[in-house]
């Protein structure tokens, strides 16, 4: 495991804020297996141009990191080009900032094609303006405004920018073909009617372990179980799973990339049809860890990401999973559960059904053989389901309006089973 110092300027003046980033940095370093063996502040009321803490600070860090052999220096602060040439020339090792860790977990994480270039693009779009600083050794002096020939390290430097512009467009390339069989699935899922449902949160806050208690309600076959982690990013990939309720209703459940706050621009531009699922969603489950301390910190970000992405206008419901070891459950404003455990999940669905179902009501009908014309009218604005037959008719279960229902009433068995 490499040895890292966490370097972060305090320019919020909040100090309960800058804790939380730190802390969040610090999650992001060992889900990249790397070893925070000691944390750095500075408070400045903005960052150094040049070196981010002040030349004074950069020289303290650099003692520490050879006296101690740290392998990585890395920034919460969002570094510039220019910022990271003159900190990896002072330290004499590798520089990072938060995005660029970011972006380390989702290069190991990507496991399908599509995440595997949003991933490459990102990075790519991310490293080019770095390129011009990132070999001050070579010769990169130019001539005149009359002589063609160029400095031998300004030509390599232009043809890596080339060869990087390139690849960003051949990327974008395939990812428009993948995104094109995205979209016939997508006209596929329009098709079946069926409700999709999106899974958001803070990452690690339990939406694929939500996913799977789900599906074992609904199928014990392991084969349709999603993979979960305890780390930050476990997942990167869009999952899909078709559910049943209880009533026989069906919806598409998403499990969507998990969010931290100030999503960094490239990762959302890159996994635009990644997070597209949760912009095209009919009802969005907002999983809250309510065991972390800081949970109202996470949703927050959750909800500032959904609006970066436009997604803050589709329906929500707040689900607050590990209820079992929960700070609190003051909270009136959604579901408690507990993927561990089970608890709250049948009464989850149930409020996901009533979400999505608000005016509908099912019902047992014993419909008369002589009016047996009715079952194919109430086909077009109903669902119907047989269960038998009777010497008087069929007996039939009745999913519709209530409206409808009410017009069917002479002819229903016993009470309406949603009341």
């Amino acid at each position: 495991m490499e040895t890292v110092i966490l370097v972060g300027v305090n320019t919020l003046k909040v100090q309960e804020s800058f804790q939380d980033q730190l802390d969040e940095c610090i999650g992001l370093c060992q889900a990249c297996n790397y070893d925070v063996v000691q944390v750095i502040t500075q408070n400045m009321d903005y960052t150094d141009r040049q070196t981010c803490v002040g030349s004074g600070k950069l020289v303290e860090i650099s003692e520490i990191t050879h006296q101690q052999d740290i392998d990585k220096v890395v920034f919460l602060n969002r570094l510039s080009a220019s910022q990271v040439s003159h900190i990896t020339e002072a330290l004499e090792t590798e520089v990072l900032d938060r995005t660029g860790i970011i972006l380390e977990i989702f290069a190991k994480r990507a496991r399908t094609k599509e995440a595997q270039i949003q991933v490459e693009m990102a990075t790519l779009q991310y490293e080019l303006p770095r390129l011009a600083l990132s070999d001050t050794s070579s010769d990169q002096q130019r001539g005149g405004s009359d002589v063609k020939n160029k400095g031998k390290g300004e030509t390599k430097l232009e043809l890596n920018r080339r060869d990087i512009v390139r690849r960003i467009s051949q990327l974008k390339k395939e990812l428009s073909s993948l995104d094109t069989q995205s979209q016939i699935q997508k006209q596929q899922r329009l098709k079946s009617k069926l409700p999709m449902i999106a899974l958001v949160g803070y990452t690690n806050a339990g939406k694929s372990s939500l996913m799977n208690r789900i599906l074992k309600i609904n199928d014990a076959n392991e084969d349709k179980q999603v993979m979960e982690k305890d780390m930050l990013f476990a997942t990167l990939d869009t999952s899909v799973r078709k559910v049943n309720f209880a009533s026989k209703k069906e919806f598409l459940l998403f499990d969507t990339v998990g969010f931290v706050s100030n999503l960094p621009t490239e990762l959302i531009e890159a996994f635009k049809s990644t997070l597209a699922a949760a912009k095209e969603a009919t009802l969005l489950l907002h999983v809250i860890d309510c065991s972390n301390e800081r949970y109202e910190v996470f949703e927050k970000a959750t909800e500032d990401t959904l609006k970066r992405i436009e997604a803050n206008n589709i329906p929500v419901i707040k689900v607050y999973n590990k209820v079992d070891n929960a700070i609190d459950r003051d909270k009136t404003d959604g579901v408690y559960i507990s993927c561990k455990t089970g608890e709250g999940i049948l009464e989850l669905l149930q409020t996901i059904e009533e979400k999505l179902y608000p005016n509908e009501v099912t019902v047992t009908c014993l419909i008369p053989y002589d009016q047996l014309s009715m079952i194919q009218n109430l086909k077009q604005n109903a669902t119907i389901e047989f269960l038998s037959d009777d010497e008087h008719g069929k007996i039939v279960r009745v999913t519709c309006s209530k409206d409808i229902a009410q017009s069917i009433e002479v002819f229903q068995l016993g009470e309406n089973e949603n009341e």
